[in-house]
C-alpha cells in the first residue's frame, strides 16, 4: 500500500474543493483525509494500492470542481502500514 500527499494551490478554498476530493475518493474506494491549510492550499492523503489507482486519483483530483483552479500542486508518494482506516474523512 502507498499513501499519496496531494498540496493544491490556486484557487482551491471556498469552491467545495474538500467535498469534491471526497467524492473522489468514496467513488474509487480511496481511505483518507482533505483538509484546508492555514496558507490557502487544500491538502489530500490517500491510501490506495497500485501505481494505476495512484495515477488515476491524483489526476482527478487536480481537476477539482468546477469553481476552482489548481495553479500548483506537489504530489508525495511513499510506502505505508496497511493497516489504515478504510473511510474518506474531510478534516478542519
Amino acid at each position: 500500500m502507498f499513501k499519496v500527499d496531494i498540496i493544491l494551490k490556486g484557487r482551491v478554498q471556498g469552491v467545495g474543493f474538500r467535498y469534491y476530493a471526497k467524492q473522489i475518493a468514496d467513488e474509487m474506494k480511496v481511505s483518507g483525509k482533505v483538509w484546508n491549510n492555514y496558507d490557502g492550499s487544500v491538502e489530500v492523503v490517500g491510501y490506495l494500492e497500485s501505481k494505476k489507482d495512484i495515477d488515476e486519483f491524483v489526476e482527478k483530483i487536480k481537476i477539482g470542481p468546477q469553481m476552482s483552479s489548481v495553479k500548483e500542486s506537489t504530489v508525495t508518494i511513499t510506502p505505508s502500514d496497511p493497516l489504515i482506516d478504510e473511510v474518506f474523512e474531510i478534516a478542519n
